[in-house]
C-alpha cells in the first residue's frame, strides 16, 4: 500500500487554513498545518514525509516566498503551491499560484498535476444495524 502524500498548509488566516486542511484530509491526503513561516519551518524539520507545501504569499513575519526559498534550500525537490488573492503570478519566480478564492475541485486538480494521482479518501465505517 502506498503512503498518503503529506501536505503542509501554511496560512495566517485560520479559516482558510482549517478549511483547506479539512478538505485535503477528506480527499485522502495527510495534512499538517502551520500558522506562519517559522512554525512551518519547525514542522518541516520534524516531518520528513512532506511532499508539497501550500502557502499563503503575504503573511506576517516570514512571507510565503521567503519560506519557499528556505524550504527549497533544505529539499530542492519539494513542490510548492502558493495561494493568494493579492499577487500576480510574475511576482513568484515561477512557483505555482492558485488565486484565492478557489473551488475545492481547482485545488485537487492542481495537486494532481503537481504530485500525481490523488489518494483514496478514507472509507467511512458503517454502523451495523
Amino acid at each position: 500500500m502506498t503512503a498518503r502524500p503529506t501536505i503542509l498548509v501554511v496560512d495566517d488566516d485560520s479559516a482558510v487554513r482549517t478549511l483547506v486542511g479539512a478538505f485535503l484530509s477528506a480527499a485522502g491526503y495527510a495534512v499538517v498545518e502551520a500558522v506562519d513561516g517559522q512554525e512551518a519551518l519547525d514542522i518541516f524539520h520534524q516531518h520528513s514525509t512532506i511532499t508539497l507545501v501550500i502557502s499563503d504569499v503575504i503573511m506576517p513575519g516570514m512571507s510565503g516566498p521567503e519560506l519557499c526559498d528556505r524550504l527549497l534550500q533544505i529539499r530542492p525537490t519539494l513542490k510548492v503551491l502558493f495561494i493568494s488573492g493579492y499577487v500576480e503570478r510574475s511576482d513568484l519566480g515561477g512557483v505555482e499560484l492558485l488565486p484565492k478564492p478557489f473551488a475545492p475541485a481547482e485545488l485537487l486538480q492542481r495537486l494532481q498535476k503537481m504530485i500525481g494521482s490523488r489518494p483514496r479518501p478514507a472509507r467511512r465505517q458503517r454502523r451495523n444495524e
